[in-house]
């Protein structure tokens, strides 16, 4: 017998700590995104209506909640699965005090250095790539500087990781409009610390970078060489870590990878909290995150399945050239007044397939490496130790780690079947022998020319 609507709502806080319970949700997600965020207000026939507070959250609840919620709706209710939809909606008509609180809002965001709004927990995408990190981040919004002190998040070049910087302030900011969040680049923070020497405002960018409750910075890694900066931003860190505030950093590599040029001091603080990798999205989230950006950016333009799984089967390397993907056939669209097909979004997109083919990898240097000494790549990336293939390997290596920018040294281990510490040992030893036969320069300079040519 189906159960009526008042019942329904009578035994909603219940249905979801049930439905948290028996899906695995973790505390982070359902105090984010489901306890006190969803409000039965209607249900008719079979069609149960949802409140939520804003707009941002209906992306994230119907790619991650909403089939797990129809299960526990239709257990409540007794409507089938198959039968029952769910319908998010956000409050109509917002009175002139929600706009006016809005307009606060993103203004108190703007003066911590956030530009984008949008960059909010509910519009990032969560998938398998992501997940500790996503998971992580809620966590220190939820309770800065306690848990995750200092949190470094790393990976690749646009993976997301400013976007969870943002979405730290702004989940944070809502929950306690008095915290003073400051977000800036590790450039910009370079750089304002070099203007205030000569205009002896140190003590003012002091100020402005201790007298925080959460310190988000971008790019770490670009202090690297600038000990002044290095110096300043070691002070500040023990001045904020010992005041129990949170600093939360990001960075395109993890800390054993940074370099002689990062103090070791400063690399040794990082490793007081937690790290978290971001990876590369697989082919699921890369089309929920097209679908995602669809919606948010274009979703007057909607497109064809089939172009969305195109791009997200070719477009492998980051978010950003997947929204750049995006956002290329969604305005040609607009510019010839015709929807999108999945011929024109092969011809509009057909640079993606060429840069692919271009793209310089492990497999391409060791190959290329492998026909100048005349050898077989078994023996190169084998277990062989004769002088000439660890010759050719040593090459090898090194030219993954100079050509290919986002590679880690883990990586390159993982493509030679070799540690980590292998992999430093070959590229110190090519460092050196360069400056000493002139020979293995030359080798170099071919092979790398031979690369670059392909």
């Amino acid at each position: 017998m189906v159960k009526n609507f008042e019942n329904l709502k009578e035994n909603w806080s219940k249905l979801l700590i049930q439905m948290k319970e028996d899906f695995e949700i973790s505390d982070h997600i359902y105090d984010a995104f489901i306890k006190d965020v969803l409000t039965p207000v209607k249900l008719e026939k079979d069609t149960l209506y949802i409140e939520v507070p804003e707009e941002g959250y209906i992306s994230f609840l119907q790619n991650r909640i909403l089939s797990i919620l129809r299960i526990a709706v239709s257990h409540e209710t007794g409507i089938s699965t198959e039968n029952l939809d769910i319908i998010f909606k956000t409050k109509n008509n917002p009175s002139k005090k929600q706009k006016s609180e809005t307009e606060d809002f993103e203004k108190l965001l703007k003066n911590s250095g956030i530009s984008n709004p949008q960059n909010t927990f509910e519009n990032f995408i969560q998938g398998s790539s992501n997940s500790i990190a996503y998971a992580t981040c809620i966590a220190v919004a939820e309770h800065p500087g306690e848990n995750y002190n200092p949190l470094l998040i790393y990976g690749k070049t646009g993976l997301g990781k400013t976007h969870l910087l943002h979405a730290i302030a702004n989940y944070a900011l809502k929950k306690n409009p008095n915290l003073n969040v400051l977000y800036t680049t590790c450039e910009r923070y370079v750089q304002e610390y070099v203007d205030s020497i000569p205009k002896r405002t140190t003590t003012d960018f002091k100020n402005k970078y201790r007298n925080v409750d959460i310190l988000l910075i971008d790019d770490i890694h670009d202090l690297a060489g600038k000990e002044q900066t290095q110096e300043e931003f070691f002070n500040t860190f023990n001045d904020l870590y010992d005041n129990k505030k949170q600093i939360v950093l990001t960075s395109d590599k993890p800390i054993k990878e940074m370099g002689e040029k990062i103090q070791e001091r400063i690399k040794s603080r990082l490793t007081w909290g937690s790290t978290c990798e971001v990876y590369l999205p697989d082919y699921e989230t890369r089309i929920a995150i097209l679908r995602n950006k669809e919606k948010l950016r274009h979703p007057e333009y909607p497109v064809d399945n089939e172009v969305i799984k195109f791009i997200a089967q070719n477009v492998k390397s980051n978010i950003r050239e997947l929204e750049s993907s995006l956002n290329n056939i969604i305005l040609y669209s607009k510019i010839i007044n015709k929807t999108v097909d999945l011929e024109m979004a092969k011809n509009r997109l057909s640079y993606i397939k060429n840069k692919e083919e271009n793209k310089i990898t492990p497999e391409k240097i060791t190959n290329e490496v492998c026909n100048y000494f005349g050898l077989n790549i078994l023996d190169v990336c084998g277990p062989k130790r004769n002088r000439e293939f660890v010759y050719a390997r040593d090459i090898a290596i090194f030219l993954c780690r100079d050509m290919i920018k986002e590679i880690t040294q883990a990586k390159i281990g993982e493509f030679f079947n070799r540690d980590h510490a292998t992999v430093i040992n070959s590229c110190k030893k090519i460092e050196i022998n360069m400056k000493l036969e002139k020979d293995l320069s030359e080798h170099i300079k071919n092979i790398k020319e031979k690369l670059l040519l392909i």
